[in-house]
């Protein structure tokens, strides 16, 4: 059977104004829900949120199933749910916003209502309720078809094939950003910085962020040396490598 590939994304939309009262779940809070297994993060840090995304991804691709519906009339395109995160982190009125047919709105609300609770969100030092968009996008592209050339990984504003050590470590500020073939972003699952030079390797890994140890990485680079960015993204379950090559000059 051809294996399909499911695109999930998450993504916040706002829906209403805010009330001074919370009568109604909130769309946007000074502190968003978290999806579980982030609690060993701060709050509020990037990579809270960024561990928060990629575990939903992960949830959603690993628990959506293609309808055979959708499959036997090529049925491909975003449908979109909403649903609340309660103050206990409960989810809570999956709701149907857009449809594309063949049984994938009722695939998207079941996954809904079967995730766990959220850490809830936060609004003057209070949990509160929020409500959420979850876009969830089928497609009937074969994994295999998935190469990492449909790929591009950026950094700042670095072209071509070389670096100098100064350029590298005021780049540290910069986010790294893999995107596909229409100019998307995607999640970067796993991030890897490796610098090679007279036959020695050093390298450190991190959960989609420029972390201290990557940091590291980079400020023992040295001239002559071969300066390695290698990111995993995924695709419908499938893991996908991206990587970007630089000489180091002086």
């Amino acid at each position: 059977m051809k294996k399909t590939t499911l695109f999930c994304f998450f993504a916040f939309f706002l829906l209403q104004n805010l009330t001074a009262q919370y009568a109604e779940p909130l769309v946007e809070a000074e502190q968003m829900p978290y999806f579980a297994g982030c609690d060993n993060l701060p709050d509020g840090s990037k990579e809270k949120r960024a561990c928060s995304n990629r575990n939903l991804v992960d949830f959603i691709s690993q628990n959506l199933n293609y309808p055979a519906k959708a499959k036997s009339e090529g049925t491909e395109g975003t449908v979109y749910v909403s649903f609340v995160v309660a103050t206990d982190g409960r989810v809570h009125s999956p709701a149907l916003l857009y449809d594309i047919g063949g049984d994938c709105g009722n695939e998207a609300l079941r996954v809904v209502n079967t995730m766990p609770p959220f850490q809830p969100a936060v609004q003057e030092g209070k949990p509160v309720e929020v409500k959420l968009n979850l876009p969830v996008q089928f497609s009937l592209q074969n994994a295999g078809e998935e190469k990492a050339d449909d790929y591009f990984l950026s950094w700042g504003a670095l072209q071509g094939k070389t670096i100098s050590r100064e350029d590298l470590r005021e780049n540290l500020t910069n986010e790294i950003l893999v995107r596909d073939r229409e100019g998307n972003a995607v999640l970067i699952d796993e991030l890897v910085f490796t610098f090679e030079r007279n036959e020695k390797v050093v390298s450190e890994k991190s959960r989609g962020e420029i972390s201290e140890d990557l940091e590291k990485i980079a400020t023992k680079a040295k001239k002559g040396g071969n300066f390695i960015i290698s990111a995993t993204v995924q695709s419908g379950g499938e893991f996908i490598y991206v990587d970007r090559s630089f000489l180091v000059t002086e």
